[in-house]
């Protein structure tokens, strides 16, 4: 079984989303504890991945070492390349922030 975790700005995000697109979001990243690579689609990297439900994203990091999945941003199509960016030039925050104990889904 997969780690899941999220950030503190996934978590203010996703709270933000209406109700039935959290619950098939919420779905999906059960799905995800057995195996992080049988959903999504990868943007540029195998470990780095979306969930789309209508015009919503979800972007996760997969660590495979750490056996945990890091949940890190929800955009609209809107504003999808702009938090793609964020997650790309941050990444090395990230991994610091998974070796160190991010919050537990």
């Amino acid at each position: 079984m997969w780690e899941l975790r999220e950030t503190s700005e996934f978590e203010h995000k996703f709270e933000e989303l209406p109700p039935d697109i959290k619950e098939r979001f919420e779905s999906q990243i059960k799905k995800l504890q057995e195996n992080p690579y049988a959903l999504g689609k990868t943007l540029g990297y195998p470990w780095f991945r979306e969930l789309k439900n209508d015009k919503w994203r979800v972007y996760y990091l997969i660590y495979d070492q750490l056996v945990v999945v890091l949940f890190v941003g929800v955009s609209d199509k809107k504003t999808q390349q702009v938090v793609i960016n964020l997650v790309k030039n941050n990444l090395k925050a990230f991994k610091e922030f998974v070796e160190k104990g991010a919050k537990i889904l």
